[in-house]
């Protein structure tokens, strides 16, 4: 909904000129200029438009999803990809932890470094990797990481984990 009210503010505060609402861009061009350095108004128009793909359904799906005040985002997580022993990349990852009811999400926030430098000494510790090194496997990923965060934060303190964004690179031999 936040997006729809400030898309609308930007179109209008900068589509003026673009719908013909100012009076100067109005009046046509002078004959013989190429509208570029006419001091009778501006020849150059832009269109402003904006992509809404989805359905209202996801998007207020999504919302709810994110205003869950259970859930709370870690920062990105490098985890190194390998293939018997040999390192073949990287992954970046977005990742989301909801806490259990009865946790306070407060305390699991200011400790959040700690859990961060957990995460990323386990995806070193162990491998996050498919067999052939390309890709994160993200079940053993989530699992591993249930596993540290329950040491860190107590057991059962963790709902779920999503693995909400995942960028590979992989290195070049």
């Amino acid at each position: 909904m936040t997006r729809l009210w400030f898309a609308i503010l930007i179109s209008l505060t900068l589509g003026t000129s673009a719908l013909g609402l100012d009076r100067a861009a109005a009046e046509p061009p002078a004959h013989g200029s190429g509208g570029g350095g006419s001091s009778q108004g501006s020849g150059n128009r832009f269109s402003l438009f904006f992509n809404r793909g989805g359905s209202d359904e996801d998007e207020h799906a999504a919302d709810e999803e994110e205003d869950d005040p259970r859930a709370f985002n870690m920062p990105a997580l490098v985890v190194p990809l390998s293939s018997h022993g040999r390192l073949t990349g990287f992954a970046y990852v977005q990742v989301r932890v909801r806490a259990s009811d009865g946790e306070n999400v407060w305390d699991m926030q200011e400790n959040l470094h700690f859990a961060l430098d957990a995460l990323v000494r386990a995806g070193y510790r162990e491998p996050l990797s498919t067999e052939n090194g390309e890709t994160l496997d993200t079940d053993h990923a989530r699992d591993v990481w249930r596993e540290v965060l329950q040491e860190i934060y107590g057991a059962n303190s963790i709902d779920r984990i999503e693995i909400r964004a995942s960028d590979t690179r992989l290195l070049r031999r």
